[in-house]
């Protein structure tokens, strides 16, 4: 089969079109005005393919008006892009960084309408900036590059500054008509490399860009799966697999884990009702929150237990820290709808020795037990399990709620 210029570009502009309807698919159904790049994306794929449109339809319009749409719309494709990532990114660029390459590449088509290969260069050199902005943008944002999806519309960014780059040697060689799409010829090897170069750009960034959009999907829909939904903290699940992965290391560090029981909790959900009760619940998790170090784990347990999971903590620095989260409750009435409560709790600690083989629900258990026994001999107060006293405990306080 003979290949043209234009049976090429026909080929990126069916590209182009199917892979906009497709993404017009993609993003048919969200909830709400969903801020995640992808209206932007398509706009601009549709926008690429109306810049074919314009660069094909020379000869059917005037040279001027075609040159002048085509790089104009090219210009305002690759500022979406950028839009569209930004605001995937739930950042802004300056306005400078969309609207003055498009004034410039208009204002170069106009006046270099007739020096095809002056046009090729400046044009070039204007979509490379936009391009080198759109990789910046990748690259400075350290939530995008968490996942993988982002290399492949990084590629596609790099590909066709290759493309365009190639396109600008050949105006400075004075080849221009490599780059020609308008010929009546066969096509070189070098232009059909470079058409298939571009559609398989847009291809990558395109399907990269949807994959990101997915992937912090996937991340989010996993957070709210791992996170309690009253206190916002992790839930059981959350942190019965970090202590799991914690155990795992070879070596197996020291591990503390306390057991942190609200006292007579049912007391004050019969008294001052339900609403209340999770008023309460959710500031005892900030209160204990604010006393852990950067890789302690707290989480709801469940009903009103929650859980501390304190890696590399020694006994001794377990019992302190029970004691400081135990403080933390009870030194400070919590205001509430119904006036101030006075709110304490109890907490058991189980003890993982470092380089012994534990078993999570053992420890677990231990730890259980250690909070009954607190919870039977006076509550607010810490119990290890093991030692059957209160070690280093408060007294029991004389509030009732």
């Amino acid at each position: 089969m003979n290949l043209d210029a234009r049976t090429l570009l026909f080929s990126l502009i069916l590209a182009d079109t199917l892979m906009g309807l497709c993404l017009v698919v993609a993003a048919h159904g969200q909830v709400g005005e969903k801020k995640d790049g992808l209206n932007k994306w398509t706009t601009a794929l549709f926008l690429q393919t109306l810049a074919w449109i314009a660069a094909a339809s020379r000869g059917f319009f005037p040279d001027a008006f075609a040159i002048v749409a085509a790089h104009g719309l090219k210009a305002a494709t690759h500022a979406l892009i950028l839009a569209a990532i930004y605001e995937f990114q739930q950042r802004r660029a300056p306005n400078w960084q969309y609207f003055v390459p498009l004034v410039a590449t208009l204002v170069m088509a106009l006046v270099l309408a007739n020096d095809m290969g002056s046009r090729l260069i400046w044009s070039s050199v204007i979509f490379i900036l936009q391009l080198l902005l759109i990789a910046r943008a990748l690259l400075s944002d350290h939530e995008t590059r968490t996942g993988r999806a982002w290399r492949l519309l990084f590629g596609g960014v790099i590909l066709f500054i290759m493309v365009i780059g190639s396109r600008a040697l050949a105006g400075l060689i004075n080849h221009g008509e490599f780059a020609q799409i308008s010929n009546n010829v066969a096509p070189q090897p070098f232009q059909v490399a470079a058409f298939i170069a571009s559609m398989a750009a847009t291809l990558l960034g395109s399907m990269g860009f949807v994959l990101m959009v997915k992937e912090r999907s996937d991340k989010a829909v996993m957070q709210l799966a791992m996170t309690d939904s009253l206190t916002l903290i992790p839930n059981r699940r959350a942190l019965l697999e970090y202590a799991e992965r914690v155990l795992a290391r070879r070596g197996g560090p020291p591990l503390a884990l306390l057991m942190v029981d609200v006292d007579r909790f049912k007391l004050i959900n019969d008294t001052y009702g339900h609403l209340i009760g999770d008023e309460v619940l959710r500031k005892v998790a900030k209160r204990l929150l604010g006393r852990l170090r950067k890789h302690d784990l707290l989480g709801r347990y469940g009903g009103e237990e929650f859980c501390v999971i304190a890696p590399e903590t020694s006994v001794s620095g377990a019992i302190t820290l029970a004691e400081s989260l135990r403080a933390a409750v009870d030194s400070t009435p919590f205001s509430t709808e119904c006036g101030d409560l006075t709110v304490s709790v109890s907490i058991g600690i189980s003890f993982s020795s470092p380089g012994v083989a534990c078993n999570l629900l053992e420890v677990i258990s231990e730890a259980d037990a250690a909070l009954f026994i607190a919870k039977k001999t006076g509550r607010n107060k810490v119990v290890r399990f093991g030692n059957e006293k209160a070690e280093n405990s408060a007294v029991k306080s004389n509030h009732e709620c």
